[in-house]
């Protein structure tokens, strides 16, 4: 019943979405962040930046400076985990948590960082943020395009609100920029792409758990994000039902943590959002087959088997395109960045 209400409320968004472009007429759809028609701003004209390139860079810049510093640090003291703790914000915090919760003794991962592009919004409201792609090389020498976003709530200073790593091969779209350099932020409910920055992750959380047999099929490419997790929850459905006293389950849902959206060239967004995955094994009747902690959870509970039930709770970071609206293309997701956060054992 839920799964179905999630459902009838996604359709109606769409519905709502696909008549706000029609009432527009027959032109260029309308929709809050679209740039306006006629001559480009000049300089003079445009409004004061609330971030400057330059704060963006010298924040940036100590930004991974610091956490190059504190993930060397030997011996390692608590301290170190505090400040590097502090330095993250919403999703990212949760992430880091759990990267700096292993072994005694154990460092984090050290990464280094190549030189970043600036995708720094000129108009918009606090909180102020910014974004970047840049390389990060990890320990063993694999060099990755990283999205990272910073966000500056009120009074507070600038941390590391999301990161994703671009997939192998993938470049993100070119972000149309102003005459000095500045991207544009689509609002939240913008209609001028085929889907809105709101409604990406639910779709994207649809996508996910009915693959190609859902109603978003066609709205978001197929991958190993989308229709992928979706191939494979029907497949651990069929695993666990030859035991006859196992129970699987395993949804998605859009986060309570920000969405970021930049206008790119030729109309369409670069959207930044995160997903929570909650994955449900349980036995129906006892004794039953054992329930292990899977390894990538050990770290968070001292158990390491569930008499009657395990759940763990995943953390996903994603950075996706959205073409114009009425293209007639799919959304993509490009890059992704994410991990169990929390586990559930009785």
């Amino acid at each position: 019943m839920q799964e179905r209400g999630r459902r009838d409320l996604l359709v109606l968004a769409l519905a709502l979405v696909t008549a706000t472009a029609a009432c527009s007429g027959s032109g260029t759809p309308a929709g809050k962040g679209h740039p306006a028609t006629g001559s480009p701003l000049t300089p003079a004209a445009l409004p004061a930046p609330r971030v400057t390139l330059a704060e963006a860079e010298r924040e940036l810049a100590g930004f991974l400076g610091a956490q190059e510093v504190l993930s060397r640090a030997t011996p390692r003291q608590d301290a170190d985990d505090r400040n590097m703790l502090e330095q993250t914000d919403d999703g990212q915090a949760a992430l880091a948590q759990v990267a700096l919760n292993g072994p005694a003794g154990t460092s984090p991962p050290h990464y280094t960082w190549g030189r970043p592009q600036l995708l720094v919004p000129r108009a918009q409201r606090s909180p102020f943020w910014f974004a970047a792609v840049v390389n990060r090389t990890d320990p063993a020498g694999e060099v990755r395009p990283a999205v990272l976003t910073l966000i500056k709530y009120a009074g507070e200073r600038w941390t590391l609100s999301s990161a994703s790593l671009l997939a192998p091969g993938t470049r993100i779209p070119e972000v149309a920029e102003d005459a000095e350099g500045y991207a544009t932020a689509l609002d939240y409910e913008d209609t001028s792409v085929e889907i809105s920055p709101r409604l990406m992750a639910p779709l994207h959380a649809t996508s996910a758990e009915e693959g190609t047999e859902g109603f978003t099929a066609g709205l978001i490419e197929a991958g190993p994000h989308t229709t992928g997790y979706a191939d494979e929850i029907a497949a651990n459905r069929l695993g666990y039902k030859k035991e006859d006293c196992l129970g699987y389950d395993s949804i998605f849902a859009a986060s309570n943590y920000p969405v970021y959206a930049l206008r790119t060239v030729g109309g369409g967004a670069l959207v930044t959002y995160s997903l929570v995955r909650t994955t449900t094994v349980t036995s129906k009747v006892e004794p039953c087959a054992e329930i292990l902690v899977p390894p990538d959870a050990k770290r968070l509970v001292k158990e390491r088997r569930a008499p009657k039930e395990l759940r763990t709770v995943e953390l996903q970071q994603y950075v996706s395109t959205v073409p114009a609206k009425n293209s007639g293309r799919p959304a993509k997701i490009i890059g992704y960045l994410g991990g169990i956060t929390k586990v559930f054992v009785s």
